[in-house]
């Protein structure tokens, strides 16, 4: 399955740009399909190896095959009068309905409770009709209603909405876990939240607000759906769970450090723009303006990060950043006081504060004969 996965997502990304019709690009990005294919597979291969029974290994090598056939079908070039070509196109809806699968099953294989294998039955239920609603009639399909109009609206949001439902499976599951299987749900909650969140902000804020951007965006959403499956694959090894926290911290803090550098960015730009254009009558922006902004931006960029970086200590991880701040006050005591018994109790009670063990003491050796100062010395 990872060979015929390769050979499709190759063979298709080689024909769209060989000649293929990039209007029929699934999601406005050529090679999304292909992408999406090697990583899913590449993700599922590992675990379908250390755990062939656990259907979640399976589930995303499903996923991989089929963006591997519609990368096919994508690079086939658009002269189809029978509609087979957009038959491999629309195999883009079993992938989504696989990874779904994938998430709703993990880890051990199996739903949180029975009531969602009649969930999973309505995500591939609505995802059948989604498949076959946007072929259009022609004599290779006549079985097919006439393009399945009635149901296009419905389809489509019944099965955006199962997509959805995907993240209250996480939740129950969490509830009924341990302390290593909440961690492994953290790296699949981290993936999944990721790309819906980027998902959201390319698809409405760059595509309504920012239209300029909105291609770069679809290239960085293509690469976050693929952090789900990578987060999958380290959870069910049980390799390095613990940095989870670490990953989520420093995305908190540059994911919002990029949002705002680059609202100020683009709003002083346009504020330039309009400022220039009230003055001069000229529409267009010089040259000097984008360089001005350019360079504020270079010169927030670290006041910024720690501003953000304090705002997301505090709110989110108020241990450490009491921690921090007990530390450095204890840093400060440190080189002022030279009264050893001061010392100690500052030290316990650092101690005490900030690692909340149940009993502390502190140790002092006594300085033997060679450490003792000598009279005069």
């Amino acid at each position: 399955m990872l060979g015929l996965t390769i050979v499709l997502a190759v063979v298709g990304t080689a024909l769209l740009f060989g000649g293929g019709d990039f209007g029929r690009v699934a999601w406005g990005l050529p090679g999304t399909a292909g992408l999406w294919a090697l990583g899913f597979s590449v993700a599922a291969y590992p675990i379908t190896r250390r755990h062939p029974e656990n259907p979640v290994g399976w589930s995303l090598m499903a996923a991989g095959v089929a963006s591997g056939v519609a990368a096919l079908g994508i690079g086939i070039p658009a002269a189809d009068p029978n509609g087979f070509v957009l038959l491999l196109t629309n195999f883009w809806v079993v992938s989504v309905a696989a990874l779904c699968t994938a998430v709703i099953l993990f880890p051990s294989g199996s739903p949180p409770s029975r009531w969602w294998w009649a969930f999973l039955g309505v995500v591939w239920g609505a995802g059948c009709l989604e498949y076959f609603r946007a072929i259009p009639p022609s004599p290779g399909f006549a079985f097919l209603p006439e393009r399945l109009d009635a149901l296009a609206a419905p389809t489509h949001l019944v099965f955006q909405f199962c997509l959805g439902v995907q993240f209250l499976a996480l939740v129950a599951r969490w509830r009924r876990s341990g302390a290593v299987e909440r961690l492994q749900l953290k790296w699949v909650v981290y993936g999944v939240t990721l790309a819906a969140s980027t998902a959201l902000v390319v698809e409405v804020g760059l595509a309504n607000l920012f239209p300029v951007l909105y291609v770069p965006g679809t290239y960085v959403l293509s690469v976050a759906v693929l952090v789900a499956p990578a987060g999958m694959g380290v959870a069910m090894f049980r390799y390095r769970l613990y940095d989870i926290d670490v990953v989520i911290y420093l995305t908190l803090v540059y994911g919002a450090l990029s949002a705002t550098l680059a609202l100020l960015y683009f709003g002083g730009i346009v504020l330039s723009q309009r400022i220039f254009a009230g003055f001069t009558g000229n529409e267009k922006l010089p040259q000097l303006a984008i360089v001005a902004s350019t360079l504020a931006i270079a010169a927030l960029f670290n006041p910024l990060r720690r501003r953000i970086q304090d705002l997301i200590d505090r709110r989110f991880y108020r241990s450490k950043y009491d921690a921090r701040n007990t530390l450095t006050a204890f840093s400060k005591k440190l080189r002022d006081e030279t009264d050893l018994d001061v010392l100690g109790e500052d030290l316990v009670g650092v101690v005490r504060n900030t690692m909340q063990p149940e009993h502390v003491s502190l140790w002092l050796r006594e300085p033997s004969d060679a450490t003792k100062p000598k009279a005069g010395g």
